[in-house]
């Protein structure tokens, strides 16, 4: 704290080396991946290639004034789309910036996020069920990476609904992103009669109790386009960051 004059006397405010100590620390417990580090709205650059989807330039619009309102009623973002369009990208983008202005974020990855609650069932396990979860309850913003990857026990996806379900009730932001299509589960005919599940939905995969809380707390964020990845590296046109 430093001293500074004021209308009656002088008055102690926070010097700026302990902010920037504070950003620090609540980056460090952001947990986001080092893959992600270079992520931040301002080099979501949608216009560097030809034919960019509008749907992306209005994802960057929404994320920047999701970031522009903040704090606001709890509302989050869900982030919807193929593989490589820049969900994670803008999902990221939004942390780092609240982050910049104090608030906490903590990124988790829906997949590992599973692993590790379900390997606290070990008695050999030090780490308790309750101290993976406790921070995603209390971080002010949640986002919660690649939501519908791989097959979900009922105990995951009942897990998953509280710590939704109790983020939602103390009106406290999250953000997703799923690569999943948001609709009825499609299906194709066999030959010999019959028929099977041609390409996994978001209901499917999360249940449509979990898919409806998701739309009470989230605006969804429909992304179209190619994987950028793809489309830079097999196209020749250089080395621009993935999405």
């Amino acid at each position: 704290m430093v001293a500074v004059p004021g209308q009656s006397g002088h008055r102690a405010v926070r010097c700026e080396c302990q902010k920037q100590l504070k950003q620090q620390r609540l980056l460090e417990e952001a947990q986001i991946p080092p893959r992600y580090y270079y992520c931040e709205l301002d080099n979501f650059e949608v216009d560097m290639l030809p034919g960019t989807p509008d749907s992306l330039r209005r994802a960057r619009l929404m994320a920047t004034a999701f970031v522009d309102n903040y704090p606001s009623d709890g509302t989050g973002l869900l982030f919807l789309g193929p593989c490589g369009v820049g969900k994670t990208h803008l999902a990221v983008g939004i942390a780092r910036k609240l982050l910049e202005r104090g608030f906490s974020c903590r990124f988790a990855d829906y997949r590992e996020l599973l692993k590790t609650i379900q390997s606290t069932f070990d008695p050999q396990n030090p780490l308790s069920e309750a101290r993976v979860i406790e921070p995603l309850l209390r971080t002010e913003v949640l986002i919660l990476d690649d939501m519908g990857v791989g097959r979900a026990t009922e105990w995951a996806l009942e897990t998953l609904h509280y710590i939704l379900n109790h983020r939602y009730s103390q009106k406290r932001t999250t953000i997703l992103t799923s690569n999943l299509e948001d609709g009825e589960a499609k299906r194709k005919k066999l030959a010999g009669g019959g028929d099977f599940e041609a390409q996994k939905t978001l209901v499917l995969a999360i249940g449509e109790r979990l898919r409806s809380r998701l739309y009470e707390m989230c605006r969804p964020v429909v992304m179209t386009g190619e994987d950028f990845r793809r489309r830079i590296h097999g196209g020749g046109m250089g080395s621009l960051p993935g999405r």
